[in-house]
């Protein structure tokens, strides 16, 4: 989370000038439909695979081409986590290949390098530890660089990210654990992005192992008002639920 999904060949299309302006029209019209079609609230992969084919069609013609690989990168991570797990990679791959190549045609766009983080992420997710270890290393750069250049892309995503890694890996000599630059990282996106249930969900399970018990049953209050999730928008009722199995662990004295 390895056959590779073949992507698509993308040829020169000429247009005359009246067939030039009706496709542009259209291809506006697809960008559109696409983002619709991500923004539902109840997202499937029916409807991801559908925008992903949209965006595709779009990149051939695209003036915005920065914007439309961007979208094929977010979109490519979102059917990774929304197909069952043995069909996440290809996803995760073709994700990498748009990330990657955005980040040589606008090296200085956040998007590319965050898109490629996650991309990584999902393959070490789905590729076992072995695979994990290898290419943590790019991970962590290309989130640092995500957040030097665009720290607030993504809800705080590449804080968020950093923090998890952080919090989720051993600690030193096996790995880069560190619940200090977890908690550092988690509280930042908390700042950038306080809408966003999982900022305050995974600062809250930083807390807790910290033994700051207190101030992580505040984040998980904030859970339950916040208004969006990081990945899916049916993640905001997962957050929500999340939370709540954690504020009761606390009153019966264990959470986790």
């Amino acid at each position: 989370m390895p056959p590779t999904r073949n992507l698509s060949i993308f040829g020169a299309i000429v247009f005359s000038l009246l067939g030039a302006t009706a496709g542009f029209g259209a291809a506006n019209g697809s960008l559109a439909e696409a983002d619709s079609l991500l923004n539902s609230p109840a997202l499937s992969m029916t409807q991801a695979a559908r925008a992903l084919s949209l965006y595709q069609g779009r990149l051939a013609a695209a003036a915005d081409r920065a914007l439309v690989l961007a979208r094929l990168g977010h979109t490519c991570f979102l059917l990774g986590q929304l197909v069952p797990e043995a069909q996440a990679m290809q996803y995760y791959q073709q994700g990498q290949s748009y990330a990657e190549t955005l980040i040589r045609e606008e090296p200085h766009r956040v998007e590319g390098h965050y898109w490629l983080a996650l991309h990584l992420c999902g393959q070490a997710d789905v590729g076992g530890k072995f695979l994990g270890r290898r290419l943590l290393p790019r991970i962590l750069e290309e989130l640092q660089g995500a957040v030097a250049l665009n720290a607030a892309y993504d809800q705080a995503g590449a804080h968020r990210v950093l923090g998890r890694i952080y919090y989720e890996a051993p600690g030193w000599p096996l790995s880069v654990g560190d619940l200090a630059k977890s908690r550092q990282h988690l509280q930042a996106a908390v700042q950038l992005s306080p809408a966003t249930s999982t900022n305050h969900l995974y600062l809250a399970q930083t807390l807790f192992r910290l033994n700051e018990t207190k101030l992580a049953r505040q984040e998980l209050e904030q859970v339950l008002k916040s208004t969006r999730a990081a990945v899916k928008p049916q993640d905001l009722e997962e957050d929500r639920q999340e939370a709540r199995r954690l504020m009761t662990g606390m009153e019966g004295g264990e959470a986790g």
